[in-house]
């Protein structure tokens, strides 16, 4: 009886052979044997990296707010960068509601098909589609199906417009009863967050917001993290939330910002971008970040990445500014950049006068949005 108990005790497993026999036995059902991609995905501004902590991962990612308030401009300058930065990157941009226009496909910088047959590595595909199950099952597909280890970033532009298949045809009375956004965001991210986020795809949701956001605590309306449409499925399973503001005049720059606004002499020749982060996985949760939008660019350059690259030298005390307008430079960072075989003036007048001068030498300028992305990265320790 005892070597009986004792040869039963000897065959039992422990806890790690049995997770492991069960992991084996479903292995369809888990994503445990996967391997995990990881990387960062540039917002195009420096401003931006530094407070998201380089930038964007894979995942989900919502970009809120109100009508023109910059939400495509930054999903597509992200996908232009994904697409060029991340290895068998693709791009996916679901056309939900009928814009991307001429223009914006233009100062995107992304090169978008409409083709199936033309769509590949380091370009976009653009699928018209707002039936909510057909946008599902694609996305599914996709993600399911990866057998040449593409990475996709998704664009979804927007939540608002996705509609069932079964309301298509409804009396508007009936149809607007349905759940609608938060139902079908819910069911979306049940299906698909832990293979997006896993895998190594990106997804940036577009939409709009229905109300003011309460953020006072005293207040006896509830708090909301946002008023963003989509239901709560969304705001928990996104990793960022971007709610982007309106802007106002002061958000306004001009080409002689000093002076009053003149639509012949003085013209606006972009403005400040501002978004609040209502979600993050650092720490910024409710910080605002602001960052400089210049007009007439194309080929994804709006963000003016010059008048940056100026606030980053005064951040880390490489200029200072002096009379009359002009800007100083440290000596050690003048030399730096002749070691590195370029030239930089030691003095220049005006803010506008080094945007210029870094927008006619491109290559100074990569150096320098380089340079600074790495003294950023050991900042916040990625």
């Amino acid at each position: 009886m005892a070597r009986a108990k004792k040869t039963e005790a000897s065959k039992a497993l422990t806890p790690n052979e049995l997770i492991s026999s069960f992991l084996k036995n479903n292995e369809k059902d888990h994503y445990n044997y996967e391997e995990e991609h990881d990387y960062k995905v540039s917002s195009g501004s420096l401003v931006v990296d530094y407070e998201l902590g380089g930038g964007f991962g894979p995942g989900l990612h919502r970009f809120t707010g109100i009508n023109e308030g910059g939400k495509t401009s930054e999903a597509l300058e992200v996908m232009k960068n994904f697409l060029q930065t991340v290895p068998n990157g693709r791009g996916f941009y679901i056309k939900a509601e009928g814009r991307l226009s001429k223009e914006m496909q233009s100062r995107s910088g992304v090169d978008f098909v409409f083709n199936s047959d033309e769509w590949a590595d380091g370009n976009c595909f653009v699928f018209e589609c707002n039936i909510y199950e057909t946008v599902v099952e694609a996305l599914r597909m996709l993600v399911g199906k990866n057998t040449e280890g593409t990475k996709y970033c998704f664009i979804l532009d927007s939540v608002d417009g996705l509609i069932a298949k079964g309301d298509m045809d409804k009396p508007f009375e009936d149809s607007k009863k349905v759940a609608g956004g938060a139902v079908i965001a819910s069911d979306f991210m049940k299906r698909v967050s832990i293979a997006l986020a896993k895998r190594g795809h990106m997804a940036i949701f577009i939409s709009q917001v229905r109300a003011d956001i309460k953020l006072d605590p005293y207040s006896k309306a509830p708090v909301r993290q946002t008023s963003a449409t989509g239901g709560n499925a969304l705001l928990h399973f996104a990793n960022f939330i971007l709610e982007f503001e309106p802007c106002f005049k002061t958000d306004q720059i001009l080409q002689k910002p000093n002076e009053k606004y003149d639509q012949e002499k003085n013209k606006i020749i972009g403005r400040h971008a501002k978004i609040t982060v209502k979600k993050s996985p650092n720490e910024k949760t409710n910080s605002i970040i602001s960052y400089p939008i210049i007009y007439g660019r194309k080929g994804g350059k709006s963000i003016w990445i010059e008048k940056e690259i100026l606030d980053m030298m005064f951040l880390w005390d490489l200029a200072n500014k002096k009379g009359a307008g002009w800007i100083e430079f440290d000596e050690d960072f003048i030399g730096m950049l002749k070691d590195e075989g370029m030239d930089f003036p030691a003095k220049i007048q005006g803010e506008t006068q080094l945007a210029s001068f870094l927008e006619e030498n491109k290559d100074v300028k990569d150096f320098l949005v380089s340079y600074f992305k790495k003294m950023l990265i050991s900042s916040y320790g990625v």
